[in-house]
């Protein structure tokens, strides 16, 4: 009965240890485990029973029981990951072989969770270095505000609501007397009877006292006394503190003495500066009535001014479409009288013999007919270019062509031909099948008839040129003179050189250099001046027997345009003066001195610059304005 007792007894110490308890076989299995390891483990005990010790996720723990089976017993303490809940825990392991007559029969794993022990030790650890952290910083900051006390340069008291109970040494400095003359003595002792608003010291002192342990923080000027009852200036702080229970009142007192007399100064300064703002408005009225009439007087010059310079702008315009005036009618005229003459040409046909012609052509065969066609067609035709001698020489091969092929030498059958610009090789297609006495009458209607088309082409051709003339010259002198626009500088420069056509058709060299861009914006009746002023120079610059290059290129956020001459160059010594107003080198009556100047002027207007360089043979002008899309006008 005493063995079952005791079996049970170990039984049970087993199970309610307090400290894990597992039982491991000689083969390293776990064969027993108590509550205690279960929750250590937060397992259960079917997962625990039979597993293995090289199972073991932890290899500290597996080795150490290791060591165990092999009869060596062992302890560690620290960091231990389980294997079925995967957590990390504080602990400490004993591990004991059994041994049973000598022989190892399995190992005892004892083992204790320390995470809960330390975690506190580690608080209070951490409780005790916050207390000592506080501890320090309070005897830190009650050194640091016994220093700021002493130090102030303010003087500063403790008080009730009757006396003063402490003061700091700039106290004594500011009142000339001792701590012991202040310590117990009332606020009123430090002041005159009556503050310098007629109000009596003691009752408006206890007003701002019971102010202030009322919680109403109190700032004030106060007029105090020193210990010789001398005055000075005061600025008073109230404050209300509470100390071991006890609410007293903490004033800090400013001398403003220095800063009062300054106020008076300033006071002063501002009345006698007053003074002499009345006396300056004064002479400052009379000045903005005299500098209004001077302004007003010169909006009016400026306007007069202003319309001067368009009036200067519009007769120079007008002085060089002076002298082009001639060259304009001729290019006017030259059109017209090819008008005239074409239509003139088209009547006489319908004047004459026009039924003859239609009959004749009704009468004609399939072959005849296909020959009238080529001829008509040929006829048809406006010409590139006109050349007489090309034309005799082409009427006399025509001519021995058809008496080669057996025609009689009929003089106005190959002078027809020639002028509708038959060619010989042409004439064995045209005469095929065509009877020899009838080609002559072929040629002729063929000729006749397609005269309209060559009149109507030569009318249409001289009406384009004509309305090209006059386009150029309406946009040159009926530009709007205000609105801002987008202007291309090639379009404006084909103006100008249209006007000035039958000048130079027959001895200038034209050059063209323009970028794809050449847009600017401003006022194309202004820059339209520039450019004919520049060009009109240019010419009479090589007396218009010479080369012309125009163009322009980018730089930058500008477009450069150019106009340069190969004429003799401006000499060096009045280059710094061609830009100046009425200076000319031409004849009497040629120029007024004014071009460039208003070249100059129409330019900076635009935001822009006109500059210029010039040698023997070479001369340009170089005109800098803003492109379309960064132009600030």
């Amino acid at each position: 009965m005493s063995q079952i007792d005791n079996k049970n007894v170990y039984r049970a110490l087993f199970e309610q240890s307090p400290i894990g308890l597992m039982i491991f076989d000689q083969n390293g299995t776990i064969v027993e485990a108590n509550e205690s390891s279960l929750h250590f483990l937060k397992a259960t005990k079917e997962r625990i029973i039979g597993l293995s010790y090289q199972d073991l996720k932890d290899k500290t723990v597996s080795e150490l029981l290791g060591k165990g089976l092999k009869g060596e017993a062992s302890d560690y303490e620290g960091p231990y990951r389980t294997t079925i809940s995967n957590i990390i825990l504080q602990v400490r392991f004993r591990v004991n072989p059994l041994m049973e007559k000598g022989k190892l029969v399995g190992i005892a794993l004892i083992f204790e969770n320390l995470t809960e022990r330390m975690e506190t030790e580690a608080r209070l650890a951490n409780s005790l270095s916050e207390k000592l952290a506080v501890e320090a910083a309070l005897k830190e900051n009650e050194v640091k505000f016994k220093t700021l006390f002493h130090s102030a340069g303010e003087a500063i008291f403790l008080m009730d609501d009757r006396i003063f109970l402490e003061c700091n040494p700039k106290t004594e400095e500011m009142f000339g007397c001792d701590r012991e003359d202040i310590v117990g003595a009332s606020p009123v002792d430090f002041s005159p009877e009556y503050q310098p608003d007629g109000s009596a010291s003691s009752e408006k002192a206890k007003q701002k006292i019971m102010a202030a342990l009322d919680g109403r923080p109190q700032t004030f000027d106060w007029l105090h006394c020193k210990k010789d009852r001398s005055t000075f200036d005061a600025e008073v702080t109230l404050t209300s503190v509470t100390l071991n229970g006890r609410k007293l009142l903490q004033a800090i007192v400013r001398d403003i003495s220095e800063r009062k007399k300054a106020e008076e100064q300033i006071k002063k300064l501002n009345e006698d500066l007053e003074q002499k703002v009345v006396l300056r408005t004064e002479e400052l009225k009379a000045t903005n009535t005299y500098l209004e009439n001077t302004n007003r007087n010169l909006i009016v010059t400026l306007d007069e001014l202003k319309s001067t310079q368009a009036q200067l702008i519009q007769s120079e315009k007008m002085a060089v479409l002076g002298q082009l005036i001639a060259g304009i009618a001729h290019e006017v005229n030259t059109p017209l009288g090819a008008i005239i003459s074409s239509n003139e040409g088209i009547q006489s046909l319908f004047r004459q013999d026009w039924e003859k012609l239609l009959c004749d052509f009704a009468e004609m065969s399939p072959s005849e007919r296909e020959s009238w066609k080529m001829i008509f067609s040929k006829g048809s035709i406006f010409p590139e270019f006109y050349d007489s001698a090309e034309e005799r020489k082409n009427r006399k091969l025509i001519r021995e062509a058809l008496h080669r092929l057996g025609y009689p030498s009929l003089e106005f059958v190959s002078e027809n031909l020639a002028e509708l610009g038959i060619r010989p090789e042409d004439l064995p297609e045209l005469v095929k099948e065509v009877p020899k006495e009838k080609f002559s009458t072929v040629v002729s209607n063929a000729s006749s008839l397609s005269g309209i088309i060559r009149h109507s082409n030569v009318i249409r051709e001289a009406a384009i040129k004509a309305s090209r003339v006059i386009r150029a010259l309406k946009t040159y002198v009926y530009q709007d003179q205000t609105v801002l626009s987008i202007i291309d500088i090639r379009e404006q420069m084909d103006t100008v050189l249209t006007l000035y056509y039958n000048k130079l058709k027959y001895g200038v060299e034209i050059v063209r250099k323009f970028s794809d861009r050449s847009v600017v914006r401003g006022q194309a009746d202004q820059l339209t001046q520039v450019w004919a002023n520049l060009i009109n120079n240019a010419f009479q610059a090589i007396a218009y027997q010479g080369v012309l290059e125009l163009g322009s290129y980018t730089e930058g956020d500008f477009i450069v345009v150019s106009v340069t001459d190969n004429g003799p160059g401006i000499p060096e010594e009045i280059q710094d003066k061609i830009f100046e107003p009425f200076f000319t080198t031409k004849e009497k009556g040629e120029g007024s001195g004014l071009g460039l100047d208003i070249c100059r002027k129409i330019v900076e207007m635009h935001n822009g610059r006109i500059e210029f360089d010039s040698k023997p043979g070479k001369t340009t002008f170089r005109v800098y304005l803003p492109l379309a899309e960064t132009s600030l006008i």
